[in-house]
């Protein structure tokens, strides 16, 4: 299974309930009228989030998101497929200009590969969207690996993030797709190697992230195993909504 994942701001004029709102209900009710080949469409509405580290030099781009859009697919060809048909280039995506600032859209094609967490389940009432840049000279290969690593040992550091977190996907970034990301917008937008997904039980307990982002920023600190550029890097409070999932 690939995924596509989009940051998206809200157009100017427009505040965030309304684009909540929109994208929601209207442009998700466009989207379903003809899902095509996707296996699922999810949103992640944002309700906080913080850019770049206090550790570091001011963060290079401040732009505000208010979602995280995940549309899934079986495989490559049912990803092609669903962004060449009519539906998609006459309905779909023409709409985005109603709710999108596409000037700044950011976004990935990923794959996920699930983390071993101490107590998964519960509600996962709220998720931690976290983007990372890889470190200069850093090949994919490594930065994935590095990443991992990284991510377990700062689970043992911060033992209340570990009791807190739910479910963690790291999402890996494919760049064989990257030529497909215009869609969405963002042309002068920055590609982030990979985005970390962390579930939490609710809104009350999601700030328990922040023990492990400074578990990792440790880590990061030590050349041996630094792997992400924390000034190029940002999370995103958010509330997941199934828009669609193929039974």
């Amino acid at each position: 299974m690939i995924k596509m994942m989009a940051a998206i701001c809200r157009r100017p004029g427009m505040t965030h309930a309304e684009y909540i709102a929109y994208v929601q209900y209207v442009h998700a009710a466009i989207s379903n009228e003809n899902p095509l080949a996707l296996r699922a469409y999810v949103q992640n509405h944002v309700f906080d989030s913080a850019f770049g580290s206090a550790a570091e030099a001011a963060h290079t781009m401040t732009v505000a998101r208010d979602s995280v859009t995940e549309l899934y697919w079986d495989n490559a060809g049912d990803l092609q497929a669903t962004f060449s048909h009519e539906h998609v280039r006459t309905k779909v995506g023409p709409d985005g200009r109603n709710f999108s600032d596409t000037s700044v859209a950011l976004s990935l094609v990923a794959a996920e590969v699930e983390q071993p967490v101490a107590r998964p389940g519960g509600g996962c009432g709220a998720k931690v969207l976290h983007y990372l840049r890889a470190a200069d000279g850093l090949e994919l290969t490594d930065f994935f690996a590095r990443w991992q690593a990284a991510h377990a040992k700062a689970l043992a550091a911060a033992p209340e993030a570990a009791s807190a977190l739910r479910r963690c996907v790291h999402n890996r970034q494919l760049p064989q797709f990257n030529p497909m990301l215009a869609y969405f917008g963002g042309k002068d937008a920055p590609i982030y190697e990979g985005v970390g997904s962390l579930w939490f039980d609710n809104a009350a307990s999601v700030g328990a992230f922040r023990a492990y982002e400074r578990a990792l920023l440790e880590i990061n600190a030590d050349p041996a195993t630094a792997f992400y550029r924390p000034d190029q890097s940002f999370f995103l409070y958010a509330q997941e909504v199934d828009i669609y999932r193929r039974r």
